[in-house]
């Protein structure tokens, strides 16, 4: 356990117990999660708390026993050219009101970094609520999504979901649990369609959509899944907490081929002109690397897909 302590205008002191949470005790972070992103659906927050957040590894600062300051490391790995890269999604960065400015999400980020240096990882990424927080601790944006114009056909599923496969193409929305099997072949068809588009991706397994679906599920929304006979050959990422939103679209190189020309006009997103910055990453300095990667240029400079996570 570290500590950091804090004086005030009035020289009052502040001692901070900073501590690293694992597995269940994660779970002790809800209440701030709460309080500070109070904009949060509780259906969100019960889904991230009950799937996530055991997974993270969290650093808390303490005071007077009550955690009072928190960043949630989620683990990721990034395949980057190819190459499986181990790396962090900072997510759940939060301090109660009468704590900040302070310093402590200063003191928490510097155990983030030593940390991520040591299990080697060589850059952390998040997306930004303000991107002037994090410019000063070395953090630029890497990478723009894509953003989608909705059809309306999707706002009503019965018309865009297929009832009978027309040439073996058919649309199927997955709004619940599916089959090990199933997320394993959606894991392949990720996996392989984009490492033919883009030059570095989230790594795509069984867990990562057995745990997205819940996500989805959560803020009303699921998957969208395009088949030609057996085969998958494409799926969207659908939410709507508010308004629709396309969270991410993958299709195979000749997906407009399997699809008829129809369908692609009225029931495909199309893409805005001009892409959304937002993830900002970090190089990590690895102890006794003898190699080091500016991963943070190398990202801006080349083609990605970061899906919108937590």
């Amino acid at each position: 356990m570290n500590q950091y302590t804090y004086t005030d205008s009035d020289n009052q002191i502040y001692h901070y117990d900073i501590q690293c949470l694992k597995g269940t005790e994660v779970l002790s972070t809800k209440p701030l999660w709460e309080e500070v992103f109070s904009e949060d659906s509780q259906a969100f927050t019960d889904y991230y708390f009950s799937r996530k957040a055991t997974k993270n590894t969290t650093f808390v600062c303490k005071y007077l026993g009550t955690i009072v300051s928190m960043i949630h490391m989620t683990p990721y790995n990034m395949c980057v050219k190819g190459e499986i890269i181990p790396t962090f999604y900072i997510v759940g960065v939060a301090t109660k009101e009468e704590h900040r400015h302070r310093g402590l999400m200063a003191a928490l980020l510097q155990e983030v970094f030593t940390y991520a240096g040591k299990v080697k990882s060589p850059f952390v990424f998040l997306m930004p609520a303000d991107p002037a927080i994090y410019e000063p601790f070395g953090f630029s944006y890497v990478y723009a999504r894509p953003e989608y114009d909705v059809p309306t056909s999707m706002l009503a599923p019965e018309v865009y979901i297929s009832k009978e496969p027309k040439d073996g193409f058919c649309v199927k929305f997955i709004n619940a649990s599916i089959s090990k099997s199933n997320l394993c072949k959606l894991a392949s068809f990720a996996n392989d369609t984009l490492s033919q588009q883009v030059d570095y991706y989230i790594f795509r397994t069984e867990d990562y959509f057995d745990t997205l679906l819940a996500e989805l599920q959560s803020q009303h929304g699921g998957i969208y899944l395009f088949k030609k006979e057996e085969d998958i050959v494409g799926y969207i990422l659908y939410a709507n907490e508010g308004k629709p939103f396309i969270q991410e679209m993958v299709l195979s190189p000749d997906f407009d081929a399997l699809s008829d020309s129809s369908f692609m006009s009225t029931h495909i997103p199309s893409v805005q002109t001009e892409k959304k910055p937002i993830i900002m990453a970090k190089n990590i300095c690895i102890p006794e690397s003898l190699e080091c990667i500016d991963y943070v240029n190398l990202l801006s400079n080349l083609k990605g897909c970061i899906n919108e996570i937590v």
